[in-house]
């Protein structure tokens, strides 16, 4: 009886592991919002992101960086 208790516990413990890291690749972002003092409207704006460029081994790659968040987009693409 003692050993199923330990065993429960212990799938018990590796299910919630499993569930919590599991959930970590997930993040919300809220939009950046203005409100106009003056008249009460919402401006939303959008995401601002601009393509970044190298050269390797004598080609062109391009890869797409939010300029908004400060992170990658995309991968390296060959042009």
């Amino acid at each position: 009886m003692k050993f199923k208790k330990i065993i429960i516990r212990f799938l018990s413990l590796i299910l919630l592991m499993v569930t919590a890291l599991s959930n970590t690749g997930y993040m919300a972002h809220a939009q950046e919002v203005n409100i106009n003092s003056t008249n009460g409207d919402v401006v939303i704006f959008a995401e601002e992101t601009e393509w970044r460029f190298r050269v390797v081994d004598g080609q062109i790659q391009k890869r797409l960086w939010s300029l908004t968040w400060g992170k990658w987009l995309t991968e390296w693409e060959w042009v």
